[in-house]
């Protein structure tokens, strides 16, 4: 492992590469003052939860915050800096001992279980504290506090961001930045090293419009497997086809766009955004 610590006043700053369980592990991140909301990312109670309808809960409060109220910010002038909103994010988190998570490869354990535990158990393994980057094979999250003496850690993937910034001639651009890996390198791409002011920030700040609408659905690559087919068509509905059912993780959130507002701009060409958090199998829950 490599580590550089800051010294920088009134913010915690860290850069470090780590390679441990066929993951990548890079944080490079300055934290402003968060203590209100960084108390939440602690999770201690997410330590204790065992129901989905209550990690549901939780992460619909966490979600309404963040897309208010926190971006992702490098450069400390004006016209040259960079402000990333998240527009789509995916809560991963494991409280589950070790033992469970083996016992629910074991062919004893039902198949239900199974899938219950996996809901869990993808999130990566890590050791960090809340409110820094976590850069690794999918993406880059925003970290929970971890506790591995209970287990306990996980994260919230950037699936996609509003790039805001003033261009060459002045004017106010934002642009959309979907999909995970896009982001991550987005994100890392602006970094230079030397400079501290190119280091990304997260920081407390209003969304730039107060208009919008969230909604949840489930994660792509995860509740999107054939193997939740059969727990995937007992969601219940209602009559304007929103999810009800509180036994069914959907815990990816983003602002509503519009099936036409989620292209993307990739080597300065516009392609659409394959997984469309909006034409995800039809499942759209109501959060705000």
């Amino acid at each position: 492992m490599v580590l550089i610590p800051s010294m920088l006043p009134c913010c915690s700053f860290l850069i470090f590469c780590e390679f441990s369980d066929n993951v990548i592990q890079i944080n490079m991140c300055i934290v402003k003052n968060f203590s209100a909301f960084e108390k939440r990312l602690e999770g201690k109670e997410l330590e204790n939860y065992k129901e989905i309808k209550d990690f549901q809960k939780y992460f619909d409060d966490i979600a309404k915050y963040i897309f208010g109220n926190i971006a992702i910010v490098i450069g400390n002038s004006d016209s040259k800096q960079i402000k990333y909103y998240l527009e789509e994010i995916e809560f991963y988190y494991n409280n589950l001992p070790e033992e469970v998570i083996k016992s629910a490869k074991d062919k004893i354990t039902s198949e239900e279980k199974k899938k219950y535990v996996y809901y869990f158990s993808c999130t990566y393994k890590r050791n960090r504290k809340a409110m820094q980057l976590f850069w690794h094979y999918s993406g880059v999250d925003i970290w929970f506090q971890t506790d591995l003496k209970k287990n306990c850690y996980g994260g919230i993937l950037i699936r996609s961001l509003i790039k805001e910034f003033i261009d060459g001639e002045g004017n106010l651009v934002r642009e959309l930045i979907a999909g995970p890996l896009r982001c991550a390198n987005e994100i890392v791409n602006q970094c230079v090293l030397e400079e501290v002011n190119t280091i990304p920030q997260v920081v407390k700040l209003a969304r730039y419009n107060n208009d919008y609408v969230i909604r949840s659905t489930i994660r792509q690559g995860i509740e999107t497997s054939d193997k939740y087919d059969d727990l995937r068509a007992k969601i219940k509905k209602d009559n304007d086809g929103y999810v009800v059912s509180d036994d069914f993780p959907c815990f990816c959130y983003y602002v509503l766009r519009g099936k036409d507002g989620w292209s993307t701009k990739v080597d300065n060409k516009t392609i659409r955004y394959n997984a469309n958090p909006e034409e995800r199998m039809g499942i759209i829950r109501k959060v705000l």
